[in-house]
């Protein structure tokens, strides 16, 4: 029987029955909605197909059980960090399968079963073992965490450096006066006198927090241009902004986008770009070396 099933894995066809198997699932994870009454015909076939499906990838998770063995020997189930994924995935669906049941039969179920069930979103998630390039892209992603983890250091240091700077220039600056006529209003006490409102912009410096999320939404590029402007502004605390009041306060702002912006966040994709090279020449390699030994037991078997 152990023979059958390594044939039955090592068949070419194998692997695309179960890539369809799992796209028909996804399909029908994706049909889910709140509002579908639990006796239509609608709710009785997602049901259904939940536990075919669930089946299919039992019966699959079996027959390589069986020809590789679970956890001793070698080239074992367990020691595939991808098989590993689908069994866990396999077992998160069984236990879809039992919380239905129970939720249907009216008993409680427990908070942690309900997060369970929310885990069966992941099925998709079997694709990537079964598509090389996903898998290429998977393994570069997960060998980038060391060194992107030194430039995440890098740039939270660049960040701080920067928060601290922004709070000695910025601190108590970015507040306006608004109201009808502010043409003529100079500081706060004058807008409190005048009964508007004394306001302060959203993304300021008046601490560390704030000067970092101001700082990040910077980096991102997406209205920077505006928290630039506001601390060009800036005259002082209390004090109503004057349009291009302190222009030398743009070094700031355009040394911040040179060294963070243009330069830590490109090394993350220089980092990603360098590993996935490596990658690939790696799967290229493992390629090269499983099609040399399918070579070689065709030879050897000629030969017998």
């Amino acid at each position: 029987f152990r023979v059958i099933c390594q044939k039955v894995i090592a068949h070419k066809m194998f692997d695309h029955v179960v890539l369809v198997f799992i796209f028909l699932n996804c399909i029908t994870i994706a049909l889910e909605r709140p509002d579908i009454d639990s006796n239509s015909l609608e709710r009785i076939f997602l049901s259904v197909s939940n536990y075919i499906f669930t089946a299919i990838f039992v019966v699959e998770m079996m027959i390589k059980v069986v020809a590789l063995g679970f956890v001793s020997g070698e080239n074992t189930y367990l020691q595939s960090s991808w098989n590993v994924l689908d069994g866990i995935l396999v077992f998160v669906s069984i236990i879809d399968i039992i919380v239905s049941l129970a939720s249907a039969g009216g008993a409680k179920i427990l908070g942690v079963l309900r997060v369970l069930r929310l885990l069966r979103t992941l099925r998709p998630l079997r694709v990537i073992s079964r598509a090389p390039g996903l898998k290429l892209v998977v393994e570069t992603l997960i060998s980038s965490l060391r060194p992107i983890g030194n430039i995440v250091l890098i740039c939270c240091a660049f960040f701080i450096i920067f928060g601290i700077l922004g709070v000695q220039l910025f601190k108590g600056k970015f507040y306006y006066c608004e109201g009808l006529d502010t043409r003529n209003i100079t500081n706060r006490s004058e807008c409190t006198r005048a009964r508007y409102k004394w306001v302060r912009r959203k993304y300021n410096f008046d601490n560390l927090g704030q000067a970092l999320m101001s700082l990040f939404v910077l980096s991102s590029k997406d209205g920077w241009v505006n928290i630039m402007y506001d601390g060009l502004d800036a005259v002082a605390t209390d004090v109503q902004p004057v349009k291009n009041h302190n222009p030398w306060m743009l070094l700031f702002f355009i040394s911040f986008l040179l060294i963070v912006s243009f330069f830590v966040l490109n090394m993350f994709v220089g980092v990603v770009v360098e590993n996935f090279h490596k990658c690939r020449q790696h799967q290229e390699a493992e390629e090269a070396r499983r099609r040399e030994e399918k070579r070689l037991r065709r030879l050897e078997k000629k030969r017998r």
